[in-house]
């Protein structure tokens, strides 16, 4: 017994040292910095790939260094001669989770220059800003956009026009790898009139690829190479041996299902061979496996709310974790709800809320959940808890992040920020 509780004290120890070094402030160690830096800021990992290749283009690491957004603050800029900046836009028009702290503190440094009459403060820095965005969008690259106006106020002086790429355009430069997968069964987890939310499941013949819960699968509608790319949150683990989809079948306001929502859960045949990409998605890992982990979301975000819960249970010794999940009626499958009991039977997940939209005794959406549970909600994450959401941007996501904010208040809500530990996986 005594050698045991020395172990686990010692465990303890080390992981509460690693949260603190994991979680020090950004810039409380002074980083050396090459004369170039190449900085990004990166929702799905796009910005991330293209920034490294920028940093080789430039000399590689003894030449440029690189970082994200979110370990630089905007007066270690005036450490260097030049900055690449390779930002992805996220949402309508924000930017990325690991970009809104620097930016914020960048649009204050030049609130606080212009109070002061102060011009150039970094007039000796020379810039470039790359912008990725989706053209399908309306604020198409707005994150780039900013950054580049921002930095021009405060007098950098940029050396190239404000480039902008397609993602889609920018994945298809790359080369990246697609693999067949066959489409071994479709399992409709809801009933009634309203769309359909389905599991999908495939395997292939090739070497099982490596990805982790967070992760994400990108699917062109009909093996169709002239058509974009759809991306789905993973909902099963490697364990597994095969892929898992979640998939709400959209339909548009005349009854027609999406493009790619309708093929895959109507027109493709069981068996059929998909075209497939595995798109690491490093925002949305969740390493810290004794942290409490708060997850949140509606409809077909259960995809990534199953994959997390299918990597935690495969721990030793997870932390608790909460799920505040939402749809529209009671009726999900049988196997599902028995697949949450199971995991709560297993310790895997403490809690579980159900919030249901049009229950006629009692409708509330997951956001109401996080208000009405504000103070478990604060204490639960407030010491080194992550957050995972997974669902709807428009609706469900820029809700929850409110009612977090105020559940939280700004400070711990920036902090939870600042260190990563809020992992949002909209779309």
């Amino acid at each position: 017994m005594t050698v045991l509780a020395v172990t686990l004290c010692l465990s303890w120890l080390f992981w509460t040292f690693s949260v603190i070094w994991r979680h020090r402030k950004p810039g409380a160690a002074a980083t050396a910095l090459q004369p170039v830096l190449v900085a990004y800021a990166s929702q799905t990992g796009s910005a991330r790939a293209l920034a490294l290749q920028q940093q080789q283009a430039l000399g590689g690491p003894a030449q440029a260094s690189i970082m994200p957004l979110s370990e630089l603050v905007p007066r270690q800029l005036s450490q260097v001669q030049k900055a690449v900046f390779v930002v992805s836009t996220y949402g309508d028009g924000e930017p990325p989770d690991n970009g809104r702290r620097f930016y914020r503190e960048l649009q204050n440094l030049t609130a606080d220059s212009a109070a002061n009459s102060a011009s150039g403060v970094l007039s000796s820095l020379a810039y470039e800003v790359v912008a990725l965005g989706d053209s399908s969008y309306p604020k198409f690259c707005q994150f780039g956009i900013d950054l580049f106006s921002q930095l021009a106020r405060l007098g950098a002086k940029a050396t190239a026009p404000l480039q902008t790429r397609d993602q889609q355009q920018t994945a298809a430069e790359g080369g990246v790898i697609w693999q067949s997968w066959q489409l071994l069964s479709r399992q409709r987890l809801n009933a009634g009139p309203e769309p359909g939310l389905y599991l999908l499941r495939f395997n292939t013949a090739q070497l099982l690829p490596n990805w982790r819960a967070g992760d994400l699968l990108a699917i062109k509608p009909y093996n169709n190479d002239q058509t974009s790319a759809r991306r789905y949150s993973v909902a099963s683990v490697p364990a597994d041996n095969e892929l898992q989809l979640v998939v709400r079948q959209q339909v548009n306001e005349q009854g027609e299902p999406g493009l790619c929502s309708g093929w895959l859960t109507d027109s493709a045949g069981l068996g059929q061979r998909i075209k497939m990409q595995l798109v690491h998605n490093p925002a949305c890992h969740i390493g810290e496996y004794q942290a409490p982990l708060l997850l949140i979301g509606a409809g077909s975000g259960l995809a990534g709310i199953r994959g997390h819960l299918a990597e935690r249970a495969q721990q030793l010794q997870a932390g608790p974790a909460w799920l505040i999940f939402g749809e529209r009626t009671a009726t999900l499958n049988q196997p599902l709800q028995a697949e949450l009991t199971r995991w709560q039977h297993a310790g895997v997940l403490q809690q579980l809320d159900c919030a249901l939209s049009r229950d006629p005794d009692n409708p509330r959406y997951v956001q109401d959940i996080v208000a009405a549970r504000a103070e478990q909600v604060n204490q639960f994450i407030g010491h080194g808890g992550h957050v995972y959401v997974c669902g709807r941007y428009q609706g469900m996501g820029l809700a929850v992040d409110v009612s977090l904010r105020i559940a939280l208040g700004n400070a711990a809500y920036q902090q939870m920020l600042a260190q990563g530990r809020y992992h949002r996986d909209l779309y």
